[in-house]
């Protein structure tokens, strides 16, 4: 009944101009007393300062420096963590586009796989490594990890990337299916015969791109912003792609604070070691999660692990 009380005489007003100030996040002092910490597990509060923040139509008008509504979100669900709450979401749910064939269209990314469901999951148990970071994501398929992540995660920057141009095209409709996109910066089309398409969602700028795993190293110095990870699920079954994948995995890495999380279901043993084999002879490392599998009707018995592989 106190704490209702306390949530219910709790003054948003302040906190939304220091906000609308853009007050360094360090020197916020509203939130410092234990009753009003303690208001932020309430979701209705948490709901009112997103849409009197980051969410509100002034802000969406006139922005401010999207550093800082990035800064000033870390900050809160650090707060809200802390507490022992959950993040409020207004829509956690995810609606994905796909095939109903395993194989269609010459390829198998038209559907989800569970690597896809596993990774999304563990991401989602890690959000702080995901929070304001560059992601590119090797063989999209339809989206579903990088959408979680999206809606979840905040990153500064999301790029998915696959080889098949109708993969990109399934992906590219899902994300506008699942997400808020204020701002499309360059029209989805097909450049020189390549799926390029950019688009702001949310928090994050979002990119899709047509991307072999032989030109990882060529992309990457291209760019004006390194990515921080990369990330890929259920791509380790052709023996032939880990030489392009492993090389390029080995020019991202050699760069600091860099890793690679990839999600892979055993299906194949010998696949799974000959490419811990190819890793091991370009001299990365990797760490091993294994984590709890939620049932998935195209691979119900076959399990999962995470490898987060770096750089010796």
């Amino acid at each position: 009944m106190d704490n209702k009380m306390n949530c219910n005489s709790f003054n948003v007003d302040s906190l939304i101009k220091h906000f609308l100030n853009c007050t360094p996040i360090n020197t916020i002092d509203i939130l410092n007393s234990e009753e009003n910490i303690n208001c932020l597990v309430n979701s209705k509060k948490q709901q009112e300062i997103l849409e009197r923040t980051v969410n509100s139509d002034l802000i969406k008008k006139y922005p401010i420096k999207r550093s800082y509504q990035r800064a000033f979100l870390k900050w809160l669900m650090k707060k809200i963590e802390d507490e022992g709450g959950e993040i409020y979401d207004e829509d956690n749910c995810i609606s994905i586009k796909e095939s109903t064939s395993i194989i269609s269209e010459g390829t198998t990314g038209l559907c989800s796989w569970q690597g896809a469901i596993e990774l999304s999951k563990w991401c989602l148990g890690n959000k702080e490594k995901f929070f304001g970071k560059v992601i590119l994501e090797l063989g999209c398929g339809v989206g579903l990890t990088g959408l979680s992540i999206i809606k979840t995660c905040f990153p500064k920057q999301y790029i998915f990337t696959d080889c098949h141009k109708i993969v990109l095209e399934m992906a590219f409709e899902n994300i506008q299916l699942n997400l808020v996109c204020n701002e499309r910066k360059i029209e989805s089309a097909l450049k020189y015969d390549r799926f390029k398409s950019q688009l702001r969602c949310n928090y994050t700028d979002v990119k899709i791109e047509e991307l072999r795993w032989e030109d990882i190293n060529k992309y990457v110095n291209e760019q004006w912003v390194l990515p921080d990870i990369i990330i890929g699920a259920d791509i380790l079954y052709d023996t032939d792609s880990f030489l392009g994948l492993v090389t390029g995995l080995k020019g991202f890495l050699s760069y600091p604070n860099r890793c690679a999380i990839i999600a892979v279901t055993i299906r194949n043993k010998d696949t799974v070691l000959r490419f811990l084999h190819q890793l091991a002879y370009y001299d990365l490392l990797f760490t091993k999660y294994i984590p709890q599998q939620t049932v998935h009707q195209k691979s119900a018995s076959e399990p999962v692990k995470i490898l987060k592989i770096f750089h010796r």
